[in-house]
C-alpha cells in the first residue's frame, strides 16, 4: 500500500491524509465531526478519491474490471493524477488497447502540463507500440522542454533515434545532454550510467577516446553538485573504479567513507582501490575496519594475510589466514596457503601438525601429504618423511597426477638421500630428471652424491656440468664439480675449482671451505687446509668431523716444532 499511500498523499495533499491517520486513533467522544464545504476543485478531488479507493479495494475483491472502471471515473473527475493516468494508460496496453492508453494519456498531459511523466509515456507507446517515431519525437521533446534537467527525455528522444538506425541524431542528443544546465549531481550520474551501459558489451567494457571524455565531463559536474552527499560521492567512485581510474575512485570512496562510515560496502570498495594502487599501507587499516565491524567477514581476512604476506610480514600473514580458517575451515585454497605460509616461516612443527588435519578434512589431495612428508623432513624425521611421500605419490597417482612433478621427486629423492637409503635417493633424482631435463638441482644432486661416495664417477661428472650448462655461475654445482676431481685424486683442479665455487657463493660456505681445506691437505699444503678449516669452523662449530682435521693438523705441526 506504499504507492497508493503516497498516492493519497498527491490528491488530497499532505494535511487530509495527516489528519485522517490521528482521526482514526481517537476515541468515538473524542471525535468533532464538524459541518464543512469543498469548492468545486477540492470536491471533485475528493470524489475522484473516493473512487480511487473504491477501485483498490475493487482490485483486490472484485477482479480488474470493476478496478479500471472506477479508475476511469476518478481520472474523469482528476485527469491530472498522473500516477494514476500511467497506470491505466499501461493497464490498457497490456490488453491490446493502445488508443484507449493514448486518451488518457493525453488527458493527464493537458491537466498537468508541466509534470513530463504522461508525455514520456506516450512517447514510448507511439515508438514501442505503433512504430511512429515522429509523433514519439514530438512527446519526448514536450517532456524535454517541461524537465530540461532531467536525463529521461534526452534518453527517450536517443532510443528514438536509435530506433530509426540514426546515430548521427542519436550522438546530437547525447551533445544536447551534456550542454544541459542541470546542477543536480543525480542527473549528471545519470548521463554517466547511460554512457557506461552504452560501452559495455556482454562483460566486455570498453571506452573510445570521446565517450571518456563525455563520461569525465558528467563526474566533474557530479563531482561539483555532490556537496557532501556520501552515497553521491561512492557512486561518482564507482564510476572512476569502472574506468579503472583507481586513484580518482580511492579518493571519492575515503571522502564518503569519512562522511558516512557506515555506507554499505565503502570500506571494501576503498579497500580495493587501494590495494589495486599497489598502496598496502593505506589499505590494511580499512580492512582492519571492515573486520572491527563484521569479525566474520572473510573477504577482509584474505585481503590482508596476501597483504601482508607480499610485504613479507609472515608472522601477521598467518595470523588473518588462520584466523580465516577458523571461520570456515572447508575452504581448500586458504588451507594450501596456510601450508606454503607455514613453510616459508621455518613452523615445520606446525606444518606438519596442520597438514594432517587438512588431511583428514580433503582425505583425497595429496598436496597435505606433501607437505607434512617436507615438514618431517625439515624436523630430521626421516623414516615418518619417507612413509609420508610414499602416502602421498599413491594418492597422487589416482588424481591427475599433477602433484608428482620434478619438484616432488626431487624433494622426495633428498630426504631418501638424508636417510641413508642412496639406491632410492638416485631412483628418485632420475625420475625427477626424466621430467624436467632441466632440473639443475636434481641433476646437481645425483651427481654429487655419487662424488660424495667416490662412485660413478664419470656419470657423476656429466650430471653435474649439465646442471652447470643451466646455471654457469651457481656455486654449489662448481663445489660438486671440484669434488668429483678431488674423489678421482686430481687435487690440484679440485683446488681450483673450489675456489671458484667459494667465490660464486653468495655468502661464506662452511661445506665448500671444509673441501677446499681437504684438497690443499691432499696436496700436502697444510697451513692453507688449515686456514679454510678455520674458516669452515667458524661457520660451522657442530662439525666435530671437521674439528678433528684442524687438531689433527695443528699437533703435527706442534710435534715438528718440538
Amino acid at each position: 500500500m506504499g504507492w497508493v499511500a503516497s498516492v493519497l498523499v498527491a490528491v488530497i495533499g499532505p494535511g487530509p491524509v495527516a489528519a485522517a491517520s490521528a482521526d482514526y486513533f481517537l476515541d468515538e467522544a473524542d471525535r468533532s465531526p464538524g459541518e464543512f464545504h469543498l469548492d468545486g476543485a477540492a470536491e471533485r478531488k475528493a470524489d475522484a478519491l473516493a473512487h480511487f479507493v473504491t477501485g483498490v479495494l475493487a482490485e483486490e475483491n472484485s477482479g480488474p474490471e470493476q478496478a479500471l472502471a472506477n479508475y476511469r471515473q476518478a481520472l474523469a473527475l482528476d485527469p491530472g493524477f498522473t500516477k494514476l493516468a500511467i497506470e491505466v494508460a499501461y493497464d490498457y496496453l497490456r490488453r491490446g488497447d493502445p488508443t484507449e492508453a493514448i486518451g488518457v494519456l493525453k488527458d493527464a498531459f493537458k491537466a498537468a502540463p508541466h509534470d513530463p511523466e504522461p508525455a514520456l509515456a506516450l512517447g514510448s507507446i507511439y515508438l514501442r507500440h505503433l512504430r511512429k517515431p515522429d509523433l514519439a519525437s514530438r512527446y519526448a521533446e514536450a517532456a524535454l522542454k517541461v524537465a530540461p534537467d532531467r536525463f529521461a527525455p534526452y534518453e527517450a528522444l536517443w532510443e528514438i533515434a536509435v530506433a530509426q538506425d540514426d546515430r548521427t541524431t542519436a550522438a546530437r542528443v547525447i551533445s544536447r545532454a551534456l550542454r544541459a544546465k542541470a546542477t543536480d549531481a543525480g542527473y549528471w550520474l545519470q548521463v554517466a550510467d547511460f554512457l557506461t551501459n552504452a560501452a559495455t558489451q556482454g562483460e566486455a567494457f570498453t571506452l573510445d577516446e570521446k565517450t571518456r571524455a563525455q563520461l569525465g565531463t558528467c563526474l566533474e559536474r557530479a563531482a561539483a553538485g555532490a556537496g557532501k552527499d556520501a552515497s553521491t560521492l561512492a557512486r561518482i567512485g564507482d564510476f572512476h573504479a569502472l574506468c579503472r581510474d583507481f586513484d580518482a575512485a580511492a579518493g571519492f570512496y575515503g571522502q564518503a567513507a569519512d562522511l558516512r562510515p557506515s555506507l554499505p560496502n565503502i570500506n571494501e570498495r576503498l579497500a580495493s582501490t587501494l590495494i589495486e594502487l599497489g598502496r598496502t599501507a593505506a589499505a590494511i587499516p580499512v580492512l582492519q575496519r571492515i573486520i572491527a565491524a563484521n569479525p566474520l567477514d572473510l573477504a577482509a581476512y584474505d585481503q590482508l594475510y596476501r597483504l601482508y604476506q607480499a610485504e613479507g610480514d609472515l608472522p601477521r600473514a598467518l595470523k588473518n589466514l588462520e584466523q580465516a580458517i577458523i571461520i570456515d575451515r572447508t575452504n581448500l585454497e586458504r588451507q594450501r596457503d596456510l601450508m606454503v605460509l607455514l613453510l616459508q616461516s621455518g613452523r615445520f612443527e606446525d606444518a606438519a601438525t596442520r597438514a594432517t588435519e587438512a588431511a583428514t578434512i580433503f582425505p583425497r589431495v595429496p598436496f597435505f601429504l606433501y607437505v607434512e612428508a617436507r615438514s618431517l623432513a625439515a624436523l630430521h624425521r626421516y623414516p615418518e618423511s619417507l612413509a609420508a611421500y610414499e602416502r602421498a605419490a599413491l594418492l597422487a597417482a589416482g588424481d591427475d597426477g599433477s602433484l608428482l612433478n620434478s619438484m616432488f621427486y626431487f624433494d622426495y629423492g633428498c630426504t631418501a638421500q638424508l636417510a641413508g637409503r642412496n639406491v632410492k635417493a638416485a631412483e628418485l633424482f632420475r625420475k625427477a630428471i626424466e621430467l624436467d631435463p632441466k632440473n639443475a638441482d636434481a641433476l646437481n644432486a645425483l651427481g654429487y652424491m655419487w662424488a660424495e661416495h667416490g662412485e660413478n664417477l664419470d656419470e657423476a661428472e656429466r650430471m653435474i656440468r649439465r646442471a652447470l650448462a643451466i646455471d654457469p655461475a651457481n656455486g654449489a654445482y662448481l663445489d660438486s664439480l671440484g669434488w668429483v676431481h678431488y674423489q678421482r685424486g686430481d687435487y690440484a683442479l679440485a683446488v681450483e675449482e673450489l675456489l671458484r665455487a667459494a667465490q660464486a657463493m653468495p655468502g661464506p660456505d662452511p661445506v665448500v671451505h671444509e673441501h677446499i681445506g681437504d684438497a690443499y691437505f691432499a696436496l700436502n699444503r697444510p697451513a692453507e687446509a688449515l686456514l679454510h678449516w678455520q674458516k669452515a669452523a667458524g661457520l660451522d662449530s657442530a662439525n666435530k668431523t671437521l674439528a678433528a682435521k684442524i687438531d689433527a693438523v695443528v699437533s703435527r705441526v706442534a710435534e715438528k716444532n718440538q
